[in-house]
């Protein structure tokens, strides 16, 4: 086999990672530590979404508390960390609006337990923010 530069075959089966790709990695072993507190808020956008009836719910919320950001909760794909941290930076414009959606629906505490779970399982949003 003959080489080239120091590639075998001319390079022909030289395979680079895409520098994305690369960046996903780090980003994610970075995300580790945060880990239950982005599933705490994973799950908070989760149970908004899950019905219509909920969803509607939330937006009464968003409007009595006064929030006039026009984006709304969507949830992640966990393997990609751009659409984690958009679903995190969301989550924490609306972070009244959900302790307002704890008060008003019963299922709400029934699924979650005792307190918020944004508050019980990460404190502050800034804290988790610390990290991007």
């Amino acid at each position: 086999m003959a080489t080239i530069n120091g590639l075998t075959r001319g390079g022909e089966y030289f395979h680079m990672r895409y520098p994305a790709h690369i960046l996903n990695l780090v980003v994610n072993e970075g995300l580790k530590d945060k880990h239950l507190s982005i599933n705490s808020v994973r799950d908070v956008v989760r149970f908004v979404k899950s019905s219509p009836h909920r969803e509607a719910k939330f937006k009464k919320c968003i409007e009595f508390v006064g929030i006039t950001c026009k984006k709304l909760v969507c949830l992640d794909v966990s393997t990609r960390w751009n659409l984690t941290y958009l679903m995190l930076e969301v989550a924490e414009k609306f972070q009244l609006t959900f302790d307002k959606l704890e008060e008003e629906e019963s299922r709400y505490r029934e699924f979650f337990g005792k307190g918020n779970p944004l508050v019980v399982m990460i404190g502050t949003f800034p804290e988790l923010f610390s990290f991007f």
